[in-house]
């Protein structure tokens, strides 16, 4: 039987709210300054300069800053309930955070702003602070009694997510020396593809399989292709690390065909969950992670003609990855709108229930804001990766600018949240 929400998040090892908090605030930082770097670099965008420096900063504001934050804070507080197993070391966990975020900013600011002697201090803390978190989780996974498709699929992620690790840092000391010349351009996808369908992609699939049917309502969809979604992924991008060096058609023709299926096996599995769901409604976060799974949709078919017809077009390669990074950002964002409302009410108001009146969880939050946060950042992130395609700046900075309004919604919205308690 699907639990409810209030026990799958808030099990009797759950951590205190200080933990994920401090992640989801730092994140919801991370995205606001990665909408304005969407802004700035609408030209570069327009021109299919996916390797502009600009251009690698804003996006590892998002990869890293917004969605892997996300994804640690929100793992600390359902891994004891998903897992049995509440992380490893809490107070290794918090300090985690201390050391990734300072470096991500110092990274970024040296990559876009172009202060090379910021770039290796920033990786270097970066670097420690994943390794330290990736530690923790494979400690956790170690210690889980429960071994389902989620333990799996996050056992794989923390794999892939070291690999991304050791290839950004390479990345980032050939920014410094240029040892590695023209195969640049074969280790930038690959670290970018390994970092979204790896670890990021893996997650969201094992995640999904739990959260999904718990906030739907969900009961009887066929759980065959979450297995499916979590094989093919770990088996394309594990491909895709072996074979980089392979000439080109070796690349399309067998990792990138077994990712883009996982890709759609995910979405069956999404379709299943949302088929079967017992509230005919969706409220604001489900419907936005309707919108989420579409983009992917968009992005993973863009991706296969990509891979049918070479990777040659900047202009398309560059449309594909916005469109892909916008719409796991909005799966995540959605999520935000199921979670943090539960966590709040949990530790500010349940004490109270019964003594008095307390509002429900979905009155912590207006709604119609809600929807129009989902919307703006749906529709800016497709239209973004529109004008990217057609190589039109203004459509980009239009596309960017609805991104960053939905952006700014969202934050403010969390941060009244985290200000609510009881009267």
């Amino acid at each position: 039987m699907t639990p409810s929400p209030m026990a799958a998040l808030t099990g009797v090892d759950a951590p205190p709210f200080r933990l994920p908090g401090s992640h989801f605030a730092v994140a919801l930082l991370f995205l606001v300054l990665g909408a304005l770097g969407l802004v700035w670099i609408s030209p570069d965008l327009a021109a299919g300069a996916f390797l502009s420096p600009r251009v690698a900063g804003v996006t590892h504001l998002f990869t890293l800053g917004w969605i892997t934050t996300s994804i640690m804070g929100a793992l600390y507080q359902l891994l004891p309930v998903a897992l049995e197993r509440e992380v490893r070391w809490p107070r290794v966990a918090q300090g985690t955070l201390l050391l990734y975020a300072p470096g991500l900013l110092l990274f970024v600011a040296g990559v876009a702003g172009g202060s090379r002697e910021w770039i290796l201090p920033g990786a270097v803390l970066l670097a420690a602070g994943v390794l330290t978190f990736a530690l923790n989780l494979a400690a956790t996974l170690r210690a889980a009694p429960r071994r389902d498709l989620t333990w799996r699929a996050l056992a794989l992620a923390d794999g892939f997510l070291v690999v991304t690790v050791v290839l950004g840092v390479a990345l980032a000391l050939n920014l410094q020396r240029d040892f590695m010349g023209a195969h640049r351009l074969l280790a930038l996808p690959v670290h970018l593809h390994v970092a979204l369908v790896g670890w990021v992609l893996l997650v969201m699939v094992g995640v999904a399989q739990r959260l999904l049917p718990m906030f739907l309502l969900s009961h009887g969809a066929d759980e065959r292709p979450g297995r499916w979604a979590v094989g093919l992924l770990a088996l394309g991008a594990g491909l895709l690390v072996a074979l980089h060096h392979a000439p080109g058609p070796v690349v399309r023709l067998v990792p990138a065909p077994l990712m883009l299926a996982g890709v759609g096996a995910f979405l069956l599995q999404a379709r299943g969950f949302y088929r079967h769901r017992r509230r005919p409604s969706l409220d604001p976060g489900m419907r936005s992670a309707a919108a989420a799974l579409a983009v992917v949709g968009l992005a993973a078919a863009l991706g296969t003609l990509q891979a049918v017809t070479g990777f040659g077009r900047p202009l398309l390669a560059t449309a594909y990855v916005a469109l892909l990074v916008l719409g796991i950002t909005l799966f995540v964002a959605a999520l935000y709108y199921k979670i943090v409302p539960f966590l709040v009410w949990y530790h500010r108001f349940a004490p109270r229930a019964g003594k008095g009146p307390v509002p429900m969880v979905a009155e912590l939050y207006h709604s119609g804001w809600a929807g129009a946060a989902g919307l703006l950042l749906a529709g800016g992130g497709v239209t973004s990766a529109a004008g990217i395609a057609l190589g039109t700046a203004p459509v980009v900075r239009a596309g960017a600018s609805a991104f960053l309004a939905g952006a700014v919604v969202l934050a403010a919205q969390m941060a009244a949240l985290s200000r609510r308690i009881p009267s």
